[in-house]
């Protein structure tokens, strides 16, 4: 690619969720393409520690307010306008709803108007609502969607340009998650046998994603001794003070205690809990617009148990290379994570399977260059 872009995505997230991860993987991406690549977020946020720590031009003195404040919008939006004139900037970026008005706004006050771009990724629809239609069908230039259930809800909307968006997959780095990566050392930390059927679940601590779900399964199977040796570790990031305590609270009220289930707590090597792991567990209970571990699982060549919900059965095929169950049903959950755990010659090549279609479909460099692809399109569109 030729054309070198001056790019500046805008950030609101304070932590390190799916989201603002994504974005920071997109920044990242598009960085090493070569493009000059901007980050615009709010004083301390983790996006802003991570883009300066890889070299990035970031600026931390944004609102983004949630709710309706018109004064804190209209600062944003000026000093958004400033800064994209100062640096010449060829397309905004957003991420989430605040920082989607500031862009779409704050790029008319531009003296060149940069393109707007929308990433939306979360599955509850689009309220069909005069400001909304706005925000979504004249103010923003593309929308980028990374499932088809998020795609699908914003067609509904009355009046939407269906060549306003794009289904862009959100991608993994395969060479960090591979079949290859070592996990035993995992196994050796926790105390769990190299031989014990393992089943992992990563997930941050928040209701919506299940984990008492995964725990009544856990129960149900240890005391039908339906797997043998069963261990099961839980990789979770702690939102707020107490979770975690909680969560090992509510296993062990379940009978589930260290010797079945560890808690691994914040981890910088997903990748190798992943691949400690005979089975990966997705019991989510709703969202999940998009789904990084669930990419990460297969990149990893691992075969996995997930719910029913948002992209989910989309990145899974179910029977192929992984399993499909209801959601908030730990008896279904059970009985196919038994199924898995007692065929290791199935749950094999439902992980070779998985790890294929990742290189097929979900490598992040091909994330990258249909998203500059896209950044492309609209400029040449929109040249005078």
């Amino acid at each position: 690619m030729s054309q070198k872009l001056t790019i500046l995505h805008l950030v609101s997230l304070m932590g390190m969720g799916g989201r603002c991860a994504t974005a920071l993987r997109q920044v990242r991406l598009l960085s090493a393409r070569g493009h000059r690549v901007m980050v615009g977020c709010l004083s301390g946020s983790t996006a802003g520690e991570r883009a300066r720590a890889i070299g990035l031009q970031v600026y931390d003195d944004f609102n983004f307010r949630r709710g309706l404040r018109p004064l804190a919008v209209w600062r944003d939006c000026r000093l958004l306008a400033q800064r994209c004139d100062a640096e010449k900037v060829d397309v905004l970026h957003a991420h989430l709803s605040q920082e989607s008005w500031v862009a779409a706004i704050g790029a008319r006050l531009c003296k060149r108007r940069p393109v707007v771009i929308r990433s939306r990724g979360v599955v509850v629809p689009v309220k069909s609502h005069y400001f909304n239609r706005l925000l979504h069908n004249k103010l923003t230039d593309h929308v980028i969607a990374p499932s088809s259930v998020i795609a699908e809800n914003l067609r509904a909307l009355p009046g939407f340009d269906q060549q306003r968006i794009s289904l862009t997959p959100d991608g993994v780095d395969i060479a960090r998650f591979n079949p290859c990566v070592d996990g035993f050392a995992i196994r050796a930390e926790f105390g769990i046998p190299a031989a014990a059927p393992l089943v992992a679940m990563v997930a941050r601590l928040e209701k919506v994603k299940g984990h008492t779900v995964f725990f009544d399964a856990l129960a149900r199977m240890r005391l039908s001794s339906s797997v043998p040796g069963l261990r099961a570790i839980c990789a979770c990031d702690e939102r707020s003070p107490g979770a975690l305590q909680a969560a090992i609270d509510a296993a062990k009220s379940r009978g589930l205690d260290a010797s079945i289930i560890s808690f691994t707590g914040l981890r910088g090597d997903v990748e190798k809990i992943i691949a400690a792991a005979n089975v990966i567990v997705l019991p989510s209970l709703g969202s999940e617009g998009s789904s990084r571990v669930a990419l990460e699982s297969a990149a990893s060549g691992r075969a996995i148990v997930a719910s029913n919900v948002g992209c989910l059965p989309e990145v899974i095929q179910d029977q192929k290379t992984g399993l499909i169950v209801p959601h908030g049903d730990p008896s279904a959950l059970a009985a196919a994570l038994e199924t898995l755990l007692n065929n290791p010659m199935r749950t094999g090549e439902m992980g070779s399977a998985a790890r294929n279609r990742a290189e097929e479909l979900y490598d992040e460099q091909m994330m990258a260059q249909r998203i500059e692809a896209i950044y492309m399109r609209e400029i040449a569109a929109h040249k005078p």
